[in-house]
């Protein structure tokens, strides 16, 4: 119990309440379609002409949010281009880097994350009204 108590107080301390007991770099992370592995993220930039690792970085970040801005700007700096167009999946939707992009020359294309829940809205509408 004192063992428990130990690591209850270590993980409270800990800023994004997580600790792993056999590799503190790694952090619980939501999968596709449910549930969690405890990981990294691992974020890959690649050359299209040329189907080449332009970039790399293994992060502990839990999502991908914020982390096109990194491999974005490196991409261009590594292949010494003056424009770049990177295609990403809705999870790296950030509105206010992807607008920032256009000054540094970058064109991100991004679905937006639809938070909306249109289809839960639309079945209360069909509930209210009168049959």
């Amino acid at each position: 119990m004192e063992a428990l108590k130990a690591r209850e107080i270590e993980v409270d301390a800990h800023p994004d309440k997580q600790v792993s007991a056999t590799d503190e770099g790694t952090r619980s992370m939501m999968k596709p379609g449910g549930g969690s592995v405890v990981g990294y993220n691992v974020q890959t930039a690649v050359d299209e002409k040329h189907h080449l690792i332009v970039s790399h970085e293994v992060t502990n970040a839990t999502t991908d949010h914020q982390q096109l801005d990194t491999m974005a700007k490196r991409a261009k700096k590594v292949t010494q281009t003056k424009t770049l167009t990177v295609v990403a999946d809705a999870g790296y939707y950030e509105g206010k880097a992807i607008a920032e992009y256009y000054d540094a020359d970058i064109t991100a294309l991004v679905p937006k994350t639809d938070t909306s829940n249109v289809l839960g809205t639309k079945k209360i509408i069909n509930a209210l009204q009168p049959a």
